[in-house]
């Protein structure tokens, strides 16, 4: 993921042109937002993943096998560690700061939430390796401590080597606070869809089997916006539409399909 992405503002302007009739779902404003922060979190998340992982890469005496981000008092870091037996052992742990610049971390850190985090990562990647295993295409993976104390493992379409970008297949593992108990998945692999990257273009997402845009839509499209000069998420009731305006600023409107319900 290319560093101009992270300057994507949090986009809270939402034009709503209301259509609907009475038996279309209202429009949840509140809930497009919140995942929409979420979607940027989740972009911030992969391009600090991504620089950690070539700077791991680049000291082989010092191997990992799992590697997560987390975001705390404004700053990332990332750890990377191994799963050993039943437990998972930090081995590296290094700080990124506003200009992305990498050193290592020595400081005071949560210990039983790090651990935890990287046991639920390693639980889930078994769980997935599967389903990635089938689709033959290459995900990252994120790792979300929730307000609930809940850890979330999520797979989303990584931007594949022959050059497409993937969209329409997202995962969520939910583990208890300590990363050992599954409690929950969630999934959407609704018409998984390849997208050549390279000419600007106006690019449509089919979401036409659900009622409102996924959190993967959003992602993708905070992700590859600089790759075309529109994305529209076409849901089944809604078309939500991010586009630039002439500042360089990126803005959503969101329009109800008038004949969507009969």
């Amino acid at each position: 993921m290319r560093k101009a992405l992270l300057s994507i503002l949090l986009i809270s302007t939402l034009s709503i042109t209301t259509h609907a009739q009475s038996t279309r779902p209202e429009f949840d404003t509140v809930l497009f937002n919140q995942n929409l922060e979420f979607a940027s979190w989740l972009v911030e998340y992969e391009y600090i993943t991504q620089l950690s992982t070539d700077r791991f890469k680049a000291d082989p005496e010092r191997p990992v096998t799992e590697t997560f981000s987390y975001s705390f008092n404004n700053a990332w870091y990332t750890v990377g560690g191994n799963f050993t037996g039943k437990a998972f052992k930090i081995t590296r742990h290094i700080v990124i700061d506003s200009l992305y610049n990498i050193s290592d971390y020595s400081g005071l850190f949560d210990s039983t939430s790090l651990y935890s985090s990287g046991l639920a990562l390693h639980q889930a990647g078994i769980l997935f390796q599967p389903i990635s295993d089938t689709c033959n295409l290459y995900f990252n993976s994120f790792v979300h401590r929730n307000p609930d104390k809940t850890i979330s493992v999520l797979y989303l379409p990584a931007f594949q080597p022959s050059g497409q970008a993937i969209y329409g297949i997202e995962w969520e593992y939910i583990f208890d606070e300590t990363g050992r108990k599954l409690l929950k998945q969630n999934s959407f692999t609704k018409g998984i869809t390849a997208v050549w990257v390279g000419q600007p273009r106006e690019l449509w997402l089919n979401y036409h089997t659900t009622d409102k845009p996924t959190l993967g839509s959003l992602f993708f499209a905070l992700a590859f916006c600089d790759y075309f000069t529109r994305l529209r998420i076409d849901t089944q009731f809604t078309i939500c539409t991010l586009s630039k305006n002439n500042t360089g600023e990126y803005f959503w409107t969101q329009k109800n399909k008038i004949n969507s319900v009969p």
